[in-house]
């Protein structure tokens, strides 16, 4: 993807203090952003707003767009990075001016990001990893032109490693160690990413149209949600009363039917958009990822930050012997992912492979892992449920009696809750912690416990009543800990020391 090191000048590699500034198209990429939002404002301006603005729309908006345009060069003039001897500093701010130094060797990696106007202009937004926090706002350059956001990559690691003492200062020592193109770990043709689409049921169309009704509702009508109006605005009012109740039963499922076949499209879209030419590298110092169909990702996760792995499948993808892999590191992904997904989809032994990288294992399953108490799925139900109860017995007798229909439903509460407890199973192996969760969508959480942050033991009124006890672990770089549910009080203790102990 980029050239190699001793492509770099000596003279390149040792300038010191050079003011740069980004891309000038970089302007057109913001303006591009801001654009729809405005453009929205104005509609509405101009259908529902006070008639004395209405005939100013247009004066408005090109008022506004000088406005963004000017705003947006001024911010581009003042915003300027330099790579220093021993830093890279960035210096950005319209009046309140903000100059943050960043030390290579803090710096964990580089990585390269390419939207589709990006890849049409040539340019790249280049991310910082450091070790200061796992938001992902560490250090943005947004966007500079692809060969310039090439060789920082390059000079950034090659003075890391100097840094460091991994490698000489010699050019050459640094290409050998940065750009020699590895065979890659793991890897997802065409054929694959289609089938991993499948198992991702998306109604991510329903999202994107229930975006642009949250910002165009003024445009619709009030009673558009009515199903007579929407039968009447697909010309099928007439045709729905003609239908038989058998009919229209038929013609509920059918729509139904309809729906989970654009979830599954949905599904297969968004998982080639974001899974098209997946490629898993091991580097020196941890993973490399690349994937994208429109928006291109090259993304580096150092082994050192990986704290914990989820393995994730079904009760259909697991039959047919499909996982998928994330591991919960310190550094930051995409702003849409909490984890760093490593193998979309993959076979066991593909992720014992992978994981065999990290040193996490994988070596119980299911029917090894202890069960928890059965009071996990009952005692919530004895608090819960008499208030559905109650309430649609009342709305039954007070506005429509068909409501008590609604009962059949309760009884699938039950059920679920059975499968929940019945999935939530743990284990804790050598120096590492398994807890399996979900019934449906079912995570496997493997955690050394030499990543364990804290242990807390949690009791519930009626939980201290029948003694039984939560036990959270804390794990840096994941938003919520990792808990086991409904064990007794006794157990809880036991496994607390002996987490504990590798603290």
């Amino acid at each position: 993807m980029s050239e190699p090191l001793t492509a770099l000048a000596p003279a390149e590699m040792t300038e010191v203090g050079t003011e740069q500034r980004l891309h000038p198209l970089t302007l057109l990429l913001n303006l591009s952003r801001q654009l729809p939002q405005a453009l929205i404002a104005l509609i509405a301006l101009r259908l529902s707003g006070p008639e004395e603005l209405r005939a100013w729309v247009i004066v408005i908006a090109f008022v506004a767009i000088v406005a963004m345009f000017g705003t947006g060069v001024w911010k581009w003039w003042r915003f300027s990075y330099r790579l220093d001897a021993e830093e890279l500093r960035i210096a950005s701010g319209i009046l309140n001016r903000n100059v943050r130094s960043i030390p290579y060797e803090r710096i964990q990696d580089v990585n390269l990001e390419r939207g589709p106007l990006a890849r049409m202009l040539g340019m790249a937004r280049v991310r910082l990893e450091t070790g200061s926090s796992g938001s992902g706002d560490e250090g943005v350059l947004d966007s500079v032109d692809l060969a310039e956001a090439e060789r920082l990559r390059d000079v950034i690691r090659l003075r890391k490693a100097v840094q460091a003492g991994t490698v000489s200062s010699s050019t050459e020592d640094a290409s050998d160690a940065y750009t020699t193109e590895t065979t890659p770990i793991f890897t997802m043709d065409t054929r694959r990413v289609l089938t991993a689409g499948v198992f991702n049921f998306s109604l991510v169309f329903f999202a994107i149209v229930g975006a642009l009704i949250n910002n165009l509702d003024f445009l619709l009508p009030g009673d558009i949600w009515s199903p007579r109006r929407l039968l009447d605005m697909l010309g099928l009012d007439e045709l729905f009363e003609a239908l038989d109740l058998a009919a229209r039963v038929f013609s509920v499922f059918a729509a139904l039917f309809a729906l989970v076949v654009i979830g599954l499209v949905g599904g297969i879209i968004r998982t080639v958009l974001r899974e098209y030419g997946f490629r898993l590298d091991r580097t020196e110092t941890g993973f490399r990822r690349r994937r994208g169909l429109v928006t291109l990702t090259d993304v580096v996760m150092p082994l050192h930050r990986i704290q914990a792995a989820v393995i994730a499948t079904g009760p259909v993808r697991r039959r047919l012997g499909w996982f998928g892999l994330k591991v919960q590191s310190l550094a930051s992904d995409s702003d849409q992912e909490s984890d760093h997904s490593i193998a979309p989809l993959a076979h066991s032994d593909e992720v014992r492979a992978i994981l065999g990288e990290t040193g996490i294992r994988w070596d119980t399953d299911y029917q090894a892992m202890r069960s928890v108490d059965p009071a996990m799925w009952w005692v919530p139900l004895v608090f819960a449920l008499p208030v559905p109860i109650i309430g649609i017995g009342v709305s039954a007798a007070l506005a429509n009696g068909w409501l008590v229909l609604l009962y059949a439903l309760l009884v699938l509460v039950p059920i679920i809750s059975w499968l929940h407890w019945r999935a939530h199973r743990y284990a804790l192996e050598g120096h590492q912690l398994y807890v399996r969760d979900g019934c449906w969508a079912q995570r496997l959480t493997l955690l050394p416990l030499r990543r364990v942050q804290s242990v807390d033991i949690r009791q519930s009124v009626v939980s201290r009543f029948i003694g039984l006890a939560d036990i959270s672990i804390g794990v840096a770089g994941r938003s919520s800990p990792v808990t086991v549910h409904a064990i007794p009080l006794d157990d809880a203790i036991a496994l607390r020391t002996r987490l504990l102990r590798t603290i």
